[in-house]
């Protein structure tokens, strides 16, 4: 139970990092998403490769077996970030979350077929409680059904990728701790995303101490304690609690940016919160 419990404090942790993300980007000026996207994974590549190098480890981050689904799970991670962006500059930020994290529904779905894992009542309980939560605090009300189908679809694919995602991660958990996972996702990233470096040097000067937060913070920290949060719990329990995220994406704009909260957004931080309780009490 230390073991399990160690889990959910690492996935927990995680999620409120996360949270900083959105706050950070704020701050940022001047740099598209795309451009941002690649100084993010860019610059955490750079400090996990000098930390690990620095103190002598670079061999915990060799390649071993199931090299085919670390590079599956690199791309769904390039894939999430991607059609999640697409889906706010199409439809809106409301709707992007929204769709985003559905992914705790497909993983709930099919971790009992890929995985193995055991469905319970108490998983799908506190998956509706968390869900209801995402939409209160997101408020229906503003949502338009009229945006553009691009942007609606986009955020259905950042929702199905991020959740298979999760699953590829609970299966190479073994082999691959979530410093590892992170540190060849973000090479293959910073690759892939290359085209969008092209940001005048005075800009990216302006914005590097929040580029390097960002870095840190909701990126290498997250990631690599979500992940390997993931290999000591059920991947549908990980899935619900990274439903914290939005919870505490709120109170650090209420804290830092001053942003009002409303009573909608408190029942639905309690809702997500419940829900993270539930599946912290399953057996």
């Amino acid at each position: 139970m230390k073991f399990v419990w160690k889990g959910y404090g690492e996935i927990i942790t995680a999620a409120v990092l996360w949270g900083t993300a959105g706050t950070l980007v704020r701050m940022i000026s001047d740099m598209t998403a795309l451009s941002i996207i690649f100084f993010r994974v860019t610059l955490a590549f750079i400090i996990l490769l000098f930390l690990f190098s620095l103190s002598g480890n670079l061999n915990r981050l060799r390649l071993k077996d199931k090299k085919l689904y670390l590079l599956l799970f690199s791309l769904l991670q390039i894939t999430t970030m991607l059609t999640f962006f697409i889906s706010i500059m199409e439809a809106s930020v409301a709707i992007a979350v929204l769709l985003l994290y559905t992914a705790p529904l497909y993983v709930t779905t099919f971790s009992p077929l890929l995985l193995k894992e055991r469905s319970t009542g108490k998983g799908w309980m506190a998956l509706g409680l968390s869900i209801a939560g995402v939409i209160l605090i997101i408020d229906p009300l503003k949502l338009d059904i009229s945006l553009k189908l691009t942007g609606i679809i986009a955020g259905m694919l950042s929702g199905v990728s991020y959740g298979f995602q999760i699953m590829i991660s609970k299966h190479i958990s073994k082999s691959y701790s979530g410093y590892s996972q992170a540190f060849w996702s973000f090479m293959i990233a910073m690759l892939l995303l290359l085209p969008f470096a092209a940001v005048p040097l005075d800009i990216v000067s302006g914005n590097i101490g929040y580029l390097i937060l960002l870095a840190i913070f909701p990126t290498i920290l997250a990631i690599s304690l979500y992940f390997n949060g993931l290999n000591k719990v059920r991947a549908a329990s990980a899935s619900i609690l990274g439903l914290i995220e939005p919870v505490s994406a709120v109170i650090f704009s209420l804290l830092i940016l001053h942003e009002s909260i409303s009573i909608p957004v408190m029942l639905g931080g309690a809702l997500i919160l419940m829900g993270g309780a539930t599946v912290t009490r399953e057996p």
